[in-house]
């Protein structure tokens, strides 16, 4: 006895309609850079469409920056844990508000303005601010900072009530403080980068759409500004594509983005308003000989 399983329409149109969107989404990734076609058959779906696109190529972008940051985090790592073995770092210990080092000191870390400096002998008593604008200098009982807000200076035993005594910092504490400190980098980078991409430039390029659309429609009365909007959008991956490459090439000024989606968008847009016009008189020819 055969067993014949009928799949209702309204399903298998269903799961037509979510491999299609699945596509058109994946081909917004790459089309937009030479498919003129692409952008009409962009302008024909409903804004929705394109704007839910933008936001997955922001979470794209944002999510590339974040393991850009987490291999540049996990390099740093690498790096103290390189200077604590070849000794170029030492471990310090502070007892009953003391601190004392393996090694020969002082330590001296410094670059253009900024330093970082342990010295418990007695020879470095503070930071040399009119050689640098922001540091930390360890002596034998006192901590010393100075930054924008000004010279500070914190006894070492202050530090026993909140971190114990005595007080360890090796190649594990630090190393162990450094994750938790780039975790958190890597979270506040990535929810800052995916703002930026998603709603500033979002907003960005609303922006100069409606100084586009006012544009347009002072020639062509009747354009829409989702046309103008969806092309946008989709113009805006060919321009990050091509300005990140010239900045690899050592090109890059202020506005280069923005010159470059002017461009692209202007392209684009030309081309969609040319096929409009065409179909629209092709209408119109069909309804005169009706």
């Amino acid at each position: 006895m055969e067993n014949n399983l009928n799949i209702p329409d309204s399903q298998n149109e269903h799961e037509k309609g979510f491999v299609s969107s699945m596509l058109w989404l994946l081909k917004g990734f790459v089309f937009p850079c030479w498919s003129r076609t692409f952008y009409k058959k962009a302008t024909e779906k409903k804004v929705i469409t394109a704007v839910v696109f933008f936001l997955i190529f922001a979470f794209v972008q944002t999510s590339v920056s974040a393991i850009q940051v987490a291999i540049a985090m996990k390099s740093v790592g690498s790096e103290i844990s390189r200077a604590y073995e070849s000794g170029e770092f030492p471990t310090i210990t502070i007892k009953d508000g003391i601190a004392s080092v393996d090694g020969t000191e002082p330590y001296i870390f410094s670059s253009q303005r900024d330093v970082v400096a342990i010295d418990t002998t007695g020879n470095t008593q503070e930071i040399d601010t009119k050689a640098y604008s922001r540091g930390l200098l360890l002596t034998r009982t006192e901590i010393h900072f100075v930054n924008e807000d000004g010279y500070q200076v914190l006894p070492l035993a202050d530090l026993h009530a909140s971190f114990g005594n005595p007080i360890l910092i090796d190649k594990t504490q630090v190393l162990d403080l450094w994750q938790k400190v780039a975790l958190a980098i890597n979270l506040i980078a990535t929810i800052g980068v995916f703002v930026w991409n998603s709603l500033v430039k979002f907003a960005y390029i609303a922006l100069l759409g409606m100084v586009v659309w006012g544009i347009i429609s002072i020639k062509r009365r009747g354009t829409g500004f989702g046309i103008i909007l969806i092309t946008g959008i989709y113009a805006n991956v060919p321009t990050l594509y091509i300005n990140f490459i010239l900045k690899k090439l050592g090109v890059s000024f202020f506005s280069l983005y923005t010159l470059l989606l002017i461009i692209v968008w202007a392209i684009a847009l030309r081309f969609v308003l040319k096929e409009k016009d065409k179909d629209l008189s092709t209408l119109d020819s069909e309804a005169v000989s009706i």
